[in-house]
Formats: structure tokens, C-alpha cells, sequence
């Protein structure tokens, strides 16, 4: 799966309006909790990945598969996790599918539980080759691809919430 999900980023014109100073919202649509801002667009920018990360590993937390990300809308920006981000997520994903514990994982790939558990605590990142392991013995293999980053631009303030 790819671990890119698209995001919505608007000039918050209430806070425009109250300051006179501009600010910027954004919200990815399909991950829930994952909201931030910023005092200006590259600054709200440089938040969008650690904001996503955060956000989707709560669904690590809770025992929950990751949300499928949606085709992005015109003025959406896609935003991707970081690469080894991406694959703890994978590897939670495939023990979920495949119903694997981190005791069962840490039998398959010989190690102790408390560090198959490690593997998908994106707060701890976990060595690549251990990762590749892991994913290795639930059938799957991690792929990498490398794309050009898109322009975006804010779009305006949606519309209130009802």
C-alpha cells in the first residue's frame, strides 16, 4: 500500500480578518485527528508529514489497519509518510491481515517479543533489515519509488462545518 494520503491546506480567513495576519489550516480528509497550522504556507507545509505520521499511528495504538487513502480532489496536495515510516506501517498492516502477534512475529523471525513489538512503534524506529525480515515472513516485500514533488497552492476556506 502506498502510505500517501491527500491533504487540504486553506488561508484561514477568520484568523485574517481578527490579526491581520495570515495563517493556514490543514486537514487530511481520510485520517482522523489529522489537523495542523501554520503562521505561513511553507510553515504549515513542514508540518504536514510529522502531522500525518503522528495521526496514523494512532490506528498502530489501537490495533486498527491503517485508513485507505482517497483519490485527491482538485486543490488537494498528496503528502507521503517517510520512507521507514512507511514500512513499519506496512508491517502493521500485514500482521493485522495475516493475524500475527509481535509473539508470534518474534518466533518467526527469531527474536524476543519486547522487540518485534518495537518493529511497528514508528516513535522507535526499528532497523531496516529487521523490517524487511518481518515483512519477509508474513509474505510480504517492502518496494521503494521515487516521484517528483508537486506545487500546490492553499485553497480557500471551506465552508463551516454542519
Amino acid at each position: 500500500m502506498k502510505y500517501e494520503y491527500p491533504c487540504t491546506i486553506w488561508l484561514d480567513e477568520e484568523h485574517l480578518r481578527d490579526t491581520g495576519r495570515e495563517g493556514y489550516n490543514a486537514t487530511f480528509p481520510d485520517v482522523h485527528g489529522a489537523h495542523t497550522c501554520g503562521d505561513t504556507v511553507q510553515e504549515t507545509h513542514g508540518r504536514l508529514r510529522d502531522c500525518l505520521e503522528t495521526a496514523l499511528s494512532g490506528c498502530l495504538h489501537d490495533g486498527e489497519p491503517l485508513p485507505t487513502p482517497s483519490e485527491p480532489e482538485p486543490g488537494q496536495v498528496l503528502v507521503a509518510v517517510s520512507p521507514p515510516v512507511a514500512a513499519q506501517f506496512a508491517l502493521h498492516d500485514a500482521m493485522l491481515a495475516a493475524n500475527v502477534t509481535a509473539a508470534e512475529m518474534a518466533r518467526r523471525i527469531g527474536m524476543r517479543p519486547s522487540h518485534a513489538r518495537r518493529l511497528t512503534d514508528i516513535f522507535k524506529p526499528a532497523k531496516p533489515d529487521r523490517i524487511e525480515r518481518a515483512l519477509a515472513a508474513v509474505g510480504i516485500q517492502m518496494v521503494t519509488e521515487a516521484s517528483p514533488l508537486e506545487q500546490w497552492a492553499p485553497t480557500p476556506d471551506p465552508a463551516p462545518a454542519v
